[in-house]
């Protein structure tokens, strides 16, 4: 009995998940059944957490606990919902060293189409030039074209697909172009190798602005703290000479 009604609220958290999260998860190399365990379990620990807490604390001021519940369900809530917030920021860092390593992939390929290669040779070839784990995707998703008889830029346009990033699959339509109607492929890598390491660099601009400007804050009160350090001693004396 037990064991049937926790699948089935696995089953219903997990859809749940799946709408929200499925790039998310494949980016993480994580599995829907761990995310909703870990969901479940926040969500129970927050709850009793808030529950106990809330009525030790009415105890204490020998008031009743008639807020043990609400406060009790607010942090099983919040508790839900805190995998996800991980999930979202774990999913956005591994997008981030994703793009920047495809950007050096995208400059290998232009080197090799340079010197002659062909253009799955050029693919494979830098793919297999790193040992990260964007690398180890490429090549892993470029093993797999090769394996199935598949056209390489298909592959990587559904990996792109698969795992939220749109720079790839825009990547994956212009080896198409070039790979079925012979279009000239080596500018088009270039040009989008360059705007992706002019958007890396106008993010990293940004984070730095937005930590520096978080910096001021603290100077600011610490200021004003020195401030009434020192103005303390005489406005006292003056309010005292009154």
């Amino acid at each position: 009995m037990f064991r049937r009604v926790r699948s089935s609220v696995e089953g219903r958290v997990g859809r749940l998940t799946l709408h929200t999260s499925e790039a998310d998860l494949a980016i993480c190399e994580r599995h829907v059944n761990e995310l909703v365990t870990h969901k479940l379990l926040y969500s129970i620990l927050g709850g009793i957490t808030g529950a106990v807490a809330s009525a030790t604390f009415s105890v204490s001021a020998s008031s009743a606990p008639s807020a043990a519940i609400p406060i009790g369900l607010i942090c099983a809530a919040v508790g839900f919902v805190i995998p996800d917030a991980s999930l979202r920021a774990e999913a956005k860092r591994r997008r981030r060293d994703f793009v920047h390593s495809f950007s050096g992939f995208l400059d290998l390929v232009n080197v090799l189409l340079a010197g002659g290669a062909g253009l799955e040779t050029a693919l494979i070839a830098a793919a297999e030039a790193g040992d990260g784990p964007a690398f180890v995707r490429l090549r892993t998703a470029l093993l797999r074209s090769r394996t199935v008889h598949r056209s390489p830029w298909d592959e990587l346009h559904d990996m792109g697909v698969r795992l939220g990033l749109d720079q790839v699959v825009e990547v994956a339509g212009s080896l198409q172009l070039a790979g079925e109607h012979g279009a000239r492929v080596r500018s088009s890598l270039s040009a989008r190798a360059d705007a992706l390491r002019f958007r890396q660099m106008t993010e990293i601009e940004a984070a730095a602005h937005s930590s520096t400007e978080r910096m001021g804050l603290p100077m600011v009160m610490l200021f004003i703290g020195f401030l009434v350090l020192i103005g303390y001693p005489a406005i006292t004396h003056v309010i005292g000479g009154l």
